[in-house]
C-alpha cells in the first residue's frame, strides 16, 4: 500500500510519496468522468500478449491511521487475482511514482496520453523484468475525511458555555473511493482505462465497483517469465529504509527465487496449502488448492505464489469471517480447473 504525503510535497520516498490536502470531505477532489476509455491505437481487440498484471496500486491518504486501507486493498487484490492471475508486486518506490501520476486524485478518471515520463519508465521496467508486451495495473485511491478538534467549556453546573477549536484534526476514511484498471503497452503508453467512483450511495463497500472495472478486461494474462517474482503482500508492506544516494530502486518487489522443480503435486505445495486458516469456508480452501496447483504457474515461483494466495485468504477470513464464502465462491468460477 502507498500512503499519501503532505499537502505540498507530492513525490517522496517509499510509502510517503503522494500528498493529499487535508479537507473536510473529499468529494470535490475526485475529478473527471468515470468509465471505459481506449486509446486510438487500441480501438478494439486485446492488449499485446503476453499481458502481466501487478498487485493493486493502493493510494491512501496519509491523514488516515496506518493500516486503514488494508481491508480494501486485500479485498481488491483477491478480486483482481481471480481476473488476472500471477500478479507482480509493485515496489514502494514504484507505487509512489504511480500514485503521483496515473492514479493522482485529479487524474484518476481523466484520460491522459501519453502518461508522464516517470510513470512510463516504471511500466517499461516492469515489462522488461517480466517479459510482458503489456502491463495491467489495478488501482485504488482512498480519501480521508477530517474534522477540526474541539473542546467543550462548561460552567460549574455542567452546562455548556462554549465550544472552542483546538489544534489538530481527527481523520477517518471518507466514503468516496476511486477504483480502476489501467493497461499499458510495453513502451509505457496507455492503452486502456476503466474507472469507477465508489461511495456515490450510502454503501461504503467498493466491491461492486471493483468487480465492474475487472469485468471484460481486453487482455489475456500470463505469469511473468523474467526476473520479477509474482507474489503479493496481504497487507501494508513495512516501511523500508531509503535507497542509497544515486540508487535506482526496482519497479517490482523482487523476492528470492523458489527452489527449482516444485511442481503442482509436490509435498511442499501441500504443506503451504495446509497453512490456510482452518475456519476458512470450503470454497476458499478449494480456491487456494486450485491456484497453488495451477500448472500455468512457473515451478520456480510456485511456493512464493502459493504462500501469497494463502496469506490473502487468511486475511480475508480474518476480516470477513463466514462472509468470505461469497467472495471465494465468485473466485472459484474463474479458478483453473
Amino acid at each position: 500500500m502507498h500512503r499519501t504525503g503532505s499537502q505540498n510535497f507530492w513525490l517522496g520516498p517509499a510509502l510517503l510519496g503522494l500528498g493529499l490536502a487535508t479537507v473536510t470531505g473529499c468529494a470535490a477532489m475526485i475529478a473527471g468522468p468515470e468509465g471505459v476509455h481506449r486509446s486510438e491505437q487500441f480501438a478494439s481487440g486485446n492488449a499485446p500478449e503476453p499481458t502481466v498484471a501487478t498487485t493493486v496500486l493502493s493510494c491512501v491518504a496519509k491523514a488516515l491511521p496506518y493500516g486503514s486501507g488494508d481491508a480494501y486493498t486485500a479485498q481488491f487484490n483477491v478480486l483482481a487475482r481471480a481476473a488476472m492471475p500471477a500478479p507482480v508486486p509493485l515496489s514502494p518506490a514504484a507505487a509512489s511514482v504511480l500514485c503521483n501520476t496515473i492514479a493522482a486524485s485529479d487524474r484518476f478518471h481523466a484520460y491522459r496520453e501519453p502518461p508522464p515520463a516517470s510513470a512510463s519508465a516504471i511500466i517499461r521496467e516492469l515489462a522488461q523484468a517480466t517479459g510482458a508486451k503489456s502491463i495491467a495495473v489495478p488501482a485504488m485511491r482512498l480519501y480521508a475525511r477530517c474534522e477540526q478538534n474541539t473542546k467543550t467549556v462548561r460552567d460549574q453546573t455542567g452546562a455548556t458555555v462554549a465550544t472552542i477549536q483546538e489544534s489538530g484534526q481527527t481523520c477517518g476514511m471518507d466514503r468516496w473511493k476511486d477504483v480502476g484498471l489501467f493497461i499499458f503497452a510495453a513502451d509505457g503508453t496507455i492503452l486502456y482505462r476503466s474507472t469507477k467512483h465508489a461511495g456515490m450511495s450510502s454503501n461504503p463497500d467498493p466491491e461492486p465497483q471493483m468487480t465492474a472495472v475487472l469485468a471484460n478486461i481486453p487482455a489475456t494474462f500470463s505469469a511473468p517469465t523474467g526476473t520479477a517474482v509474482a507474489a503479493a503482500p496481504a497487507s501494508s508492506p513495512a516501511m523500508g529504509a531509503p535507497a542509497a544516494a544515486g540508487a535506482t530502486p526496482a519497479a517490482y518487489a523482487a523476492l528470492p527465487p523458489a527452489p527449482q522443480g516444485v511442481g503442482p503435486q509436490d509435498p511442499k505445495v501441500d504443506s503451504a496449502i495446509g497453512e490456510v486458516n482452518g475456519k476458512a469456508p470450503s470454497d476458499c480452501k478449494k480456491w487456494v488448492k486450485a491456484m497453488c496447483r495451477n500448472p500455468a504457474i512457473p515451478d520456480g515461483n510456485r511456493l512464493q505464489m502459493c504462500g501469497a494466495y494463502v496469506s490473502t485468504i487468511n486475511q480475508l477470513v480474518k476480516q470477513q469471517g463466514a462472509k468470505a464464502a461469497d467472495a471465494c465462491k465468485s473466485m472459484m468460477q474463474s479458478a483453473p480447473q
